[in-house]
């Protein structure tokens, strides 16, 4: 069950990242055998910020912030960072709040994995209502590093 899922996974995130002209160069059996658990942050409700392009690296694949409305003043967030190659990965999501005009980090998290291919982090958190909610994270692949933005949540 779990490989299906993480094949579903893969190939949601390659078509949307395909549907905004990014590439992303993966080869299949090199993700079968992760243990991502991801699906809960995929929803049709999502909002998903890309990584920026890299100019130099090889590591970075491509990184992902994730916003969602989880219902009943809840939000899901997350970050997603994959490798093109089998190194330390981590990804730092911090959740942010519109105020007055400027953003105010709420919280963050962060995850990082050795030898691997990718790192993910997923939380629920509630949130105060009438306000904007973005997350933003920074990505990292051995050297190489680069960060996405979601666009905001109103809540």
């Amino acid at each position: 069950m779990k490989k299906k899922l993480t094949i579903f996974i893969l190939a949601t995130m390659m078509c949307v990242t395909g549907i905004f002209g990014y590439h992303m160069d993966v080869q299949a059996e090199d993700i079968v055998d992760e243990d991502i658990e991801f699906s809960e942050l995929l929803t049709e409700d999502a909002l998903i910020g890309y990584a920026e392009s890299q100019t130099r690296g090889v590591y970075l694949a491509s990184g992902y912030s994730i916003i969602n409305d989880a219902g009943g003043g809840k939000i899901g967030v997350g970050g997603i960072t994959n490798a093109a190659y089998r190194c330390k990965v981590s990804v730092n999501a911090v959740v942010e709040r519109l105020v007055s005009g400027s953003w105010v980090r709420v919280t963050s998290y962060s995850a990082t994995n050795t030898n691997a291919l990718t790192a993910g982090v997923s939380k629920s958190l509630w949130v105060s209502s009438g306000y904007y909610y973005r997350v933003r994270s920074v990505h990292y692949a051995s050297t190489d590093m680069s960060s996405s933005c979601t666009s905001s949540l109103w809540m």
